[in-house]
């Protein structure tokens, strides 16, 4: 952090990189800053602060007390976010992926919940964790079903992508997507999905 404040004082390192490595993100974009900065706005007036039954919402959220921490908080959710969606696929390009099918077919693959898709702006756009190079990660299509349809994005997005200790590859804990991408079992990584649902 000492290297990072010396080379942005000295104006080597752009404002949204610094504030990335404040943040401990690996990148953030200017958009990002906007809760961060709101926040501090308000923590300037101590009198702005929030109304009680929206304080009583985040308390049982389990979000932080202060201010600064919660939009330190959705900053960095609304940064995670913004890299699903940029490195997402169009209907379009996830229909080549899968070995040319048509858009109808990924349109009825999202409907039947074997394929995961975020709609934007009246647009589908398909994460690329659940892709290889050609194709889809084998098995996962069962792993998308079992997840409750009102699952956060970036929920689903940790669960694909964080190492878990019940799934071991070359002795190191491996993520659903990884476990099924080395031939993992389907239903070690259904039980993965359980247990996380069931906690």
């Amino acid at each position: 952090m000492a290297d990072t404040e010396d080379r942005y004082l000295a104006g080597d390192v752009d404002f949204e990189s610094a504030a990335a490595d404040a943040l401990g993100t690996p990148s953030i974009d200017r958009r990002d800053l906007l809760p961060l900065l709101r926040a501090l706005r308000a923590a300037k007036r101590p009198a702005a602060s929030l109304p009680a039954h929206e304080a009583d919402l985040l308390d049982v959220g389990g979000a932080p007390e202060s201010l600064l921490a919660l939009a330190t908080v959705v900053a960095d959710r609304t940064a995670r976010m913004r890299r699903l969606l940029d490195s997402a696929l169009t209907v379009g390009q996830a229909a080549e992926r899968l070995g040319g099918v048509g858009p109808s077919r990924v349109r009825q693959r999202v409907g039947d919940r074997s394929l995961w898709a975020l709609k934007r702006a009246n647009r589908l756009l398909l994460p690329a964790v659940q892709f290889t190079d050609d194709g889809q990660v084998p098995g996962l299509d069962a792993v998308l079903r079992a997840l409750p349809e009102n699952m956060q994005p970036l929920s689903i997005h940790g669960l694909l992508t964080t190492p878990q200790p019940s799934l071991v590859v070359d002795g190191a804990p491996t993520s659903v997507v990884d476990w099924l991408l080395t031939g993992g079992a389907v239903e070690d990584a259904l039980s993965v999905v359980d247990q996380y649902l069931t906690a």
